[in-house]
């Protein structure tokens, strides 16, 4: 598998890294690339300390050579820096790997065209396992039109580090076969069921036949509170496919990395809802401090908040607030504002308007909306404090997934 014959451009990794990235592509009909974005993508979201333990390996699987050249000159031409470094491999299947393709059975209706897509693609996705098999202690199985989650190597590491569930494939998106994880060592027998399975159904249809053969039902899913890969292609590589249209999207996704890293101002977050006691222990805080942690609350009612309180006045241009999350997902702020306030020169003024929380009087810049508000600030003004404000009484819980600030 790791010889010059499959292997176009870049080497195979000399030692086993931690992460390797596998992605199929095909020219689309409509000639639309969206390839060369989602490899860019990832390389703009990995550190250098990231890159020495992921390889990412692009496995351009036209079946006429035409095509494979002109992509992979493209890639060289765009990407020889990673390429040349070992980050990035590009490879080539040959045709004798692949079974009969044009005599697929008829079933669900599909068209001659679509069977050939979807056993083709069963085929492509063994194949890239096979090759990846070796190179890491995981791997993610990503479409070629997709975006990550800003850190989205260290927010997994992290997850697989801080988490010891055992899974066969972790969903690190949910829609469709959009980005899989399975461990290594599994490859080899998902990628000969995907292959033995061929023409009998779409991959992603075939995934949950390989977990309730092999996935027993006390294996726990690992708990990841949003996805870190979000689908953003609208074209398929089927012709006969429909655009898609709105709801293809990733319903919960990490759009910044700001909390995650640490990078909010120092300040405290208080709030009288308590922790949904059935599935989380914590404070507020943590949907605030670095790391992945978030804050699971009960339900809140009319004029509950959440109040994010700086140690120091701070000159802030934007604040994101993000609720609801892949383990609760009716669990938003259905209805809710962010507030601010700020910094007063009359100090008599300030304490008059402080009341209990010592923040002074609040104003109104932002109504959430689908359990997100974003605010920005012109930076005249240094802030106090920040509140999340329930406007009405709500049945489900709040979920508060993340606070960013950008001082």
């Amino acid at each position: 598998m790791s010889s010059s014959k499959v292997t176009r451009l870049g080497t195979y990794p000399r030692k086993k890294r931690f992460l390797s990235i596998g992605i199929a592509s095909i020219t689309r009909p409509s000639n639309t690339n969206y390839l060369l974005n989602t490899t860019k993508s990832l390389m703009d979201n990995l550190s250098e300390m990231d890159e020495e333990e992921t390889y990412i390996v692009i496995f351009l699987a036209d079946l006429h050579e035409p095509s494979r050249s002109t992509r992979a000159a493209e890639l060289s031409r765009t990407f020889s820096k990673y390429i040349d470094k070992g980050l990035l491999t590009v490879i080539v299947a040959y045709p004798e790997y692949y079974p009969p393709l044009d005599n697929i059975k008829a079933r669900f209706g599909d068209s001659r065209e679509r069977r050939f897509w979807r056993a083709k693609q069963n085929v492509d996705t063994a194949f890239l396992m096979c090759y990846c098999k070796d190179a890491s202690q995981f791997y993610i199985h990503l479409e070629d039109d997709v975006i990550p989650s800003p850190s989205f190597f260290p927010k997994l590491k992290a997850s697989l580090t801080e988490n010891d569930e055992a899974f066969l494939v972790l969903d690190v998106a949910r829609k469709g076969n959009v980005a899989k994880l399975y461990h290594s060592k599994d490859l080899s027998n998902s990628a000969s069921f995907f292959f033995l399975m061929y023409d009998e159904m779409p991959v992603d249809w075939l995934l949950p036949h390989l977990r309730a053969i092999k996935e027993p039902a006390k294996m726990r899913k690992l708990p990841l509170a949003a996805s870190l890969f979000q689908h953003t292609g609208i074209l398929s590589s089927l012709a006969e496919k429909k655009p898609k249209g709105p709801g293809h999207e990733e319903p919960f996704f990490d759009l910044y990395d700001q909390k995650f890293r640490g990078l909010n101002p120092p300040a405290k977050v208080t709030s009288p809802l308590s922790s949904h006691e059935t599935v989380s222990k914590g404070s507020p805080q943590r949907a605030y401090e670095k790391g992945s942690g978030y804050f699971w609350g009960t339900a809140p009612s009319k004029d509950d908040y959440v109040i994010v309180k700086f140690k120091e006045s701070t000159a802030v241009q934007k604040v994101f607030v993000d609720t609801g999350s892949l383990l609760g997902r009716k669990d938003i702020l259905k209805s809710g504002v962010l507030q601010a306030s700020f910094e007063s020169v009359d100090k008599e003024e300030f304490l008059r308007e402080s009341g209990d929380h010592g923040c002074g009087n609040f104003e109104t810049y932002g109504s959430f909306s689908k359990g997100k508000v974003t605010v920005t600030f012109n930076n005249s003004k240094k802030l106090t404090c920040l509140r999340i404000l329930a406007k009405e009484n709500q049945d489900e819980p709040l979920f508060l997934r993340e606070i960013d600030v950008w001082a």
